[in-house]
């Protein structure tokens, strides 16, 4: 097999225009005229949402009296709890939410479902709750959601570095 009939590893599209990207006065990229508006939407509404957010916080510190100095940390407050937990117990309560979903089952039909695989009502309450719970508990949870005790202690013990949802 002839070398020349092999694509290049590095390429030049001379016909593919790209149009630069400015951040505040910055380039700081080029992309194709079809995707760029779309990343600049993107990046613009996150910009909004993160005002709206500070202005929020600080309305919120105000309204009981605080330190309007700690606004970025209530922000990161806030930004930390709505991001989808990667470990712990709330990490299975989401894991089990979306079983739930895909299983497209009421609130109590879920629970006798989790009921059926030895998981009472009230230890599934415990856990959205985020309550710790007993080892006795993994086998029944691994066959909920179909996935392995090695893999659901992972998810329960583990670290940001060790579990990826």
């Amino acid at each position: 097999m002839s070398l020349r009939n092999e694509p290049l590893d590095w390429q030049i599209e001379v016909n593919s225009p790209y149009v630069p990207i400015y951040h505040k006065g910055d380039l700081v990229g080029f992309f194709k005229q079809e995707y760029a508006s779309e990343v600049i939407k993107f990046l613009n509404e996150e910009e909004v949402l993160k005002k709206a957010l500070k202005m929020a916080c600080t309305d919120l510190i105000k309204k009981i009296g605080g330190d309007t100095s700690k606004v970025n940390y209530l922000m990161e407050k806030y930004v930390k709890t709505s991001e989808r937990p990667k470990y712990g117990t709330r990490a299975i309560a989401v894991l089990l939410r979306d079983r739930q979903k895909e299983l497209d089952l009421s609130n109590q039909e879920f629970a006798k479902f989790c009921d059926t695989f030895k998981l009472s009502p009230t230890e599934l309450n415990n856990i959205y709750a985020g309550e710790p719970f007993d080892d006795s508990l993994l086998a029944p949870l691994s066959r909920i959601l179909g996935i392995a005790k090695e893999r659901l202690l992972e998810v329960r013990n583990g670290s940001e570095k060790e579990s990826n949802l």
